[in-house]
């Protein structure tokens, strides 16, 4: 259920490549839900209790209501449920896992990961959080995103763990960053003594983490066991010994440190230096960050999943490492809860954009209880524009963008369906 959703979507396909008989439903279809019929699995739009007729496991997106039809028919008849997180704790628990986790940053280091593995002839299964990059394997290596933001991360019980940085985002679920850091304290205290933790050297919380698994640490910092440098090509060096150079299309100093996350992670499981190298100047790319869309009035368009300060901060940087004229950000902001948690600190994040063209927020089912709406950001930031609707935003737009300009759309909701992918004329 929610088969048109990230994370059920890259399960159904695992499903599907092991030899199960799999079939499922969403609220409307979708290109995702196209796909997973064009590979066979049958697909239903809608909901209905006779779905689950005949079938051994209903597994469910978090989206998906306790009271829906086929979860009360499910339950009444016996029929195993699921939730997705306890479904890719399952196939973490039985693998050769390594699984990713952090507040930002853990979609690219789970996809650069996944594929440095690829390359290296290991065929994992890699479940990424993008929706797009996920693959079935057939050796018993497996690459998986988790998610904290529901608490669900303490479920997975891999050999190895990433952990990229641990702040407060999910306002909803934590009351601050000690309860975020706290669940991944418990997430890495539950590694193997035979496994393998690779924290990042540059979030002072991450650094502290304990865990009884051999701790490897990575970053810019002096003390990392894998340090990289700012310049590019990047220069990696293991215990002040330098490996060599990579060279990496990515934009952004987060990207040379998701680079070095996934290299240190898979030079410890053994894979060669130049294979790393070689796969990291290959990578293509994880969809929705930082991702080119085409042109509009002859700026650049990109598309970018970042919804939090810290993202449109780092994702900025990257942006500005592009020849432009002007950085014209159009922002979406995701949940009343975040955006009233970060009122400031997202008034702060635009620096470096010229012109910041501000949406509605996109809810996600919220309530909002404070009152906060985008109009109020908008007015902390100089210069921007708010202007509410898609419709709106595109009459701006139309009258702002030049030749040579460089367009970024960014937020976790609806903005590159509604907007980018109208907007942009592919080349």
């Amino acid at each position: 259920m929610g088969i048109g959703g990230a994370g059920v979507s890259a399960l159904a396909r695992v499903y599907l490549a092991r030899g199960d008989e799999v079939s499922g439903c969403d609220a409307q279809a979708s290109e995702t839900t196209a796909e997973l019929e064009d590979a066979g699995i049958a697909i239903e739009v809608g909901h209905d209790p006779e779905h689950v007729l005949g079938k051994d496991l209903l597994v469910f997106s978090g989206a998906v209501r306790e009271d829906a039809p086929e979860l009360v028919a499910a339950r009444s008849m016996g029929v195993e449920v699921k939730t997705r997180a306890e479904a890719l704790a399952g196939f973490i628990a039985e693998a050769d896992s390594i699984a990713v986790g952090g507040s930002h940053g853990k979609t690219t280091v789970t996809h650069m990961t996944g594929h440095i593995l690829t390359e290296a002839g290991l065929d994992p299964t890699v479940l990424v959080g993008d929706g797009s990059h996920s693959r079935a394997g057939g050796s018993r290596w497996l690459v998986a995103e988790v998610d904290e933001s529901d608490g669900s991360l303490v479920m997975h019980h891999p050999k190895r763990a990433i952990v990229t940085n641990i702040e407060l985002d999910h306002t909803d679920h934590f009351k601050d960053v000690d309860a975020v850091r706290d669940l991944f304290e418990k997430f890495v205290s539950a590694l193997p003594s035979d496994g393998v933790a690779v924290l990042s050297a540059d979030d002072e919380r991450t650094r502290d983490l304990s865990t009884p698994a051999r701790r490897v640490t990575y970053g810019f910092a002096d003390s990392a066991d894998y340090r990289c440098s700012e310049d590019r090509p990047f220069a990696l060096q293991h215990d002040g010994h330098e490996l060599g150079r990579i060279n990496l299309r990515q934009r952004g100093r987060h990207n040379i440190s998701n680079a070095t996350a996934a290299a240190a992670m898979a030079l410890e499981v053994g894979v060669s230096f130049a294979d790393v190298a070689s796969a990291l100047e290959h990578f293509p790319g994880a969809h929705r960050r930082f991702e080119f869309l085409g042109l509009f009035q002859g700026a650049a368009v990109y598309d970018d999943y970042g919804h939090h300060p810290t993202e449109v901060r780092a994702t900025l940087q990257a942006a500005r490492e592009l020849r432009h004229r002007r950085l014209i950000v159009v922002f979406q902001p995701h949940r009343f809860s975040r955006l009233a948690a970060f009122l400031q600190p997202f008034s702060r994040s635009f620096e470096g954009a010229d012109r910041v063209v501000m949406l509605d927020v996109y809810s996600a089912g919220e309530d909002n209880p404070t009152g906060v709406t985008a109009r109020d950001l908008a007015s902390q930031i100089p210069g921007a524009i708010y202007a509410g609707s898609f419709e709106r935003v595109r009459e701006v737009l139309e009258g702002l963008v030049g030749p040579d300009d460089l367009l970024l759309l960014m937020g976790a909701g609806d903005i590159r369906k509604r907007l980018g992918d109208e907007l942009a004329q592919k080349i």
